[in-house]
């Protein structure tokens, strides 16, 4: 191998290595804003189970009493 093919070897390895480095960056970034939209639809089906669980519990019909619809 020559100079210029070792050089040209090294272009392409410096070449692939920013390739990789940006793809990495990249998906590091799209995991960040995945992360992100997990936590908050946490919240909110968090909160619409709490809400769900309070009008439940104003719905509820006592025992022994049959709902309107009878």
């Amino acid at each position: 191998m020559n100079t210029s093919e070792i050089n040209q070897r090294i272009d392409e390895l410096e070449f692939k290595l920013q390739f990789q480095e940006d793809t990495i960056d990249s998906l590091n970034q799209a995991l960040i804003r995945q992360q992100k939209d997990i936590l908050m639809m946490k919240e909110k089906f968090i909160m619409v189970s709490k809400q769900l669980e309070s009008y439940r519990q104003q719905q509820s019909i006592p025992e022994g009493e049959r709902p309107p619809h009878y």
